[in-house]
């Protein structure tokens, strides 16, 4: 893993060694179009490399998806906006969800795997806005400290969802996310697995499923209760004991993420500053 102090030039080093096709005039031509385009904030060179990657190293689509990207935070600031690890928000979903980084074996290009599970079900407890907000965080924090990589695996495991929980999420903020997932994110989303797909969430996915176009639904799959086969697309030796994993409990898991989101919390209110640069 890299450190969110490593410097730029040691990052472009270690970048380029994972792929070889990421080109220095491809960089440069990106960040001179950014740089030209007044209604864009700052954006950090790393993140130049990791939309370069994600869009498969056309500078075209880099540049398109990082004006969308930027777009997209505007909208939403009560997701995007002042990362803080350490609010009562934020301690409202660590005792709610496990909204976890599973652990990182691998030191090349090799897929990167985010994991979710209900701590307490009740709705009551739940909070859309703050779950999401951490989420993004926590990828932001994935991706400075890995870099690029081949793709991300991301399990949810729907145990315990009921009606209450889709009545309590701002349909208009998960339109507007599902378009960020879709067109905005400077990573290769390869898989998305939802594990226990009962019958909430068939409603949930119909709901949604106007939102949703081809790219995203041909990597969506959903699992039904009992089913084994998530173990045939993330390692077993990651997955959480609760689901059958040989892992840690999805518990430790949550709390090991916790943690590291916490010591890099400077870094964290750092990007904040960036965007009014």
């Amino acid at each position: 893993m890299y450190k969110v102090d490593m410097t730029y030039e040691e990052f472009l080093k270690k970048e380029q060694e994972k792929y070889p096709e990421l080109k220095l005039n491809d960089i440069e031509s990106l960040k001179e179009r950014v740089k030209a385009n007044t209604e864009l904030p700052y954006v950090r060179d790393k993140l130049i490399i990791l939309f370069l990657h994600g869009s498969y190293f056309d500078v075209d689509i880099a540049y398109k998806t990082i004006v969308i990207h930027y777009k997209y935070r505007k909208d939403l600031p009560q997701v995007f906006a002042n990362y803080d690890p350490t609010t009562a928000g934020i301690k409202k979903v660590f005792n709610s969800m496990s909204i976890c980084l599973l652990p990182n074996i691998y030191t090349d290009k090799h897929e990167r795997f985010i994991y979710t599970n209900f701590k307490n079900p009740d709705p009551r407890e739940y909070d859309f806005i703050q779950s999401v907000r951490y989420f993004f965080m926590m990828l932001e924090y994935m991706l400075e400290t890995n870099g690029s990589f081949d793709g991300l695996v991301v399990t949810l495991n729907s145990l315990g969802m009921n009606w209450r929980h889709i009545t309590m999420t701002p349909m208009n903020t998960m339109k507007k996310l599902l378009g960020f997932v879709q067109d905005a994110l400077p990573v290769r989303l390869k898989e998305v697995h939802v594990l226990n797909a009962g019958s909430m969430m068939s409603v949930l996915f119909n709901i949604i499923k106007p939102f949703m176009r081809s790219g995203l639904m041909s990597i969506l799959k959903l699992h039904p209760e009992g089913s084994k086969d998530i173990f045939n697309h993330v390692p077993i030796e990651l997955l959480p004991t609760e689901i059958g994993g040989t892992g840690k409990s999805h518990y430790e898991y949550s709390e090991d993420t916790l943690n590291e989101m916490v010591s890099v919390r400077d870094w964290l209110f750092s990007l904040d500053s960036e965007l009014c640069q």
